[in-house]
Parts: C-alpha cells; structure tokens; sequence
C-alpha cells in the first residue's frame, strides 16, 4: 500500500507540473501574438495617417480614412484581449502554484521551443508502465490479491498504441487484437491486464471488491491507450497543418516582396508597400495558433505518457 500511496503522490506531482507547463507556454505563445499584433497595428497607424492626408487633398473618399481607423481599433481590441489572457494565465498559475500575490516572479517573454511533433517510429504499450496513476492502481488490485489469497490471473500485452490512431472507442479485445507474442518490459517496471473472470467464483465481499478494482485498473489502462493513440494523431494532424501554413506564408511573402520591390523602384506608393505586409502577418498569427495548439499536445503526450518516453532496452517478464 505504501508503494501506491507513493506512485498517487506522483501522480499528483505530474498533474501539477503538465498545468503548469501547459499554462506558461500559453503565456509565451501570448507574448508572440501581442508582437505579431503590434507589428500589425503599426501598419494599420500608417494607414489611418496616409488615408487622412489624402482624403485632406481631395484624393480619396472620406470613407477610406474610417475604414483604415476601424481596422486599427479592431487590432487595439486584440493587444487588449491579449494582455487580459496574459494576466488571467499568470493568475491561474498562481494559483495552481498557491503562491502568494506577490510571491509569484515576473515571467518575460521567451523564445518558443522547436516543435518535436514527431512522434518515435512505435509508441509502444510498455511506455505506460510509467504512468504513477495507472501504478498506483496497480499495487491496489495486487494488495487485494494479497488479501484474498487469489491466483493472479495477469496478461502482459505488447503492441504500438499508433495501431490505434483514429478509434474513437476501445475494448479489452483490441489491445489483445493487436498484441504482440513477443513480450518486452521496460526495466523495473511493468503494466499487465488482469483478468477478472478468474476470481468470479463463490464471490465473497473481499472477492467483489478485487474484481471491482480490476474493472477499475482495466478501464484505465484501456483510457490511457486511448488517450495516447488520439494525442499522437492530433500532433500528426497539427504536424501537416504546419508544414502547409509555412508554405501558405511563402506564397503570400512573395507577393509581399513584389510590392516592396515595386516600391524600392518607385512603382508603388509606401503605403501599399506597408499594407502588403498585413497578409504575411495574418498568417503569421494563424502559424502561432498551430504552434501554440501544437505545443500543448505535446505536453499532453508527455503526461499521458506518464511524463515522457525513453528508449531503454526490454527485458522479459520475471513469474512471480
């Protein structure tokens, strides 16, 4: 029982530690749109000012400087948005952290980590066996065996949870579907199913509750594969998206470039040259989103995983 009392505290030290994570680098993917924002409305404060000079001459319609203003209140409202969202994060840290008002330090803005979506050739079932909530559950059905003097009725399944990338619903018979024959343990550690069905003879009030634990241990085991399978195909998904966002800002860069190159010779005003760069910028924005989206799968991989994945040689499973 101590054992799982000390994989619980682990659990709770790794959901603590991901909210964080996942919080701060929602504060810096913030910090990158205010930027992205402020580049935008300096353009837009050009544009008010070049539309009023020309509408003050007669060269324009007076409806073309509300416009220009309009667009650069729309991108003042956004700043705005955005330093609340800052604050409201920090606040939420805080307070996950249970610091005090003061306690909690100045968090500035830093660069944004390389993405890793790629995901290692298998995302083997063994790697759950890091998983401190699924141990901790473990131990529990293994004390009531203990207690009740039971044959251990215990299956050591082996299989790449990407065989599951797109399920929408699991079943215990899946995972032995897709189960390898070779079986392969991470060192020290191991994740069985167990099989329930054995212990369901001349029932005693010990014997429901094993089984009832079993049930327990079962479905979270089957949860967690789940949850891992449908993490690593929204990273595969946002991994796409990316690449063709980086490619959809070379294209319109290229325009923007035209227009500045235009302007270098004297061909087009400082204006337009100004102005073709809001496209690359919007852009821009939406290729944050993607990382921003992309950076919290990650994190969430690396809880599910029960705090990452290590490629440690296998060893076979001891009887016990």
């Amino acid at each position: 029982m101590s054992n799982a009392r000390l994989a619980e505290a682990s659990a709770v030290e790794l959901e603590i530690s991901t909210d964080v994570a996942t919080l701060y680098y929602g504060i810096q993917t913030t910090y990158h749109l205010i930027d992205l924002l402020n580049e935008s409305g300096e353009v837009a404060t050009f544009a008010v000012q070049a539309h009023e000079a020309y509408a003050a001459r007669g060269l324009e319609a007076l409806t073309l400087p509300e416009e220009a203003q309009a667009r650069q209140l729309a991108i003042e409202r956004q700043i705005v948005s955005a330093q609340g969202q800052i604050k409201q994060l920090r606040e939420s840290m805080r307070a996950l952290l249970g610091a005090g008002s003061d306690d909690l330090p100045a968090i500035e803005p830093v660069a944004l980590p390389r993405s890793h979506a790629a995901l290692p050739a298998t995302l083997a079932y063994e790697l759950l066996a890091r998983r401190p909530d699924l141990q901790a559950m473990r131990w529990y059905v293994e004390a009531s065996f203990d207690r009740i003097d039971a044959a251990k009725a215990a299956f050591y399944p082996s299989f790449d949870i990407k065989a599951f990338f797109g399920f929408n619903a699991l079943h215990l018979a899946d995972l032995f579907t897709h189960a390898s024959q070779q079986i392969n343990l991470i060192p020290g550690l191991y994740l069985p199913i167990f099989d329930g069905g054995r212990l369901n003879s001349n029932l005693s009030g010990a014997r429901e509750g094993s089984n009832l634990l079993i049930e327990q241990y079962n479905q979270a085991v089957l949860n967690a594969v789940r949850d891992v399978a449908q993490t690593g195909s929204r990273l595969q998904t946002f991994d796409a998206e990316t690449e063709l966002q980086k490619r959809r800002i070379e294209s319109v860069a290229f325009a923007r470039d035209s227009v500045e190159a235009h302007y270098r010779r004297g061909l087009a005003s400082r204006l337009a040259a100004l102005e073709a760069r809001q496209p690359v910028i919007a852009e821009q924005i939406a290729l944050l989103t993607l990382r921003g989206q992309m950076l919290g799968q990650e994190i969430t991989l690396t809880k599910t995983l029960g705090g990452g994945y290590r490629a440690d040689p296998p060893v076979e499973p001891k009887p016990r």
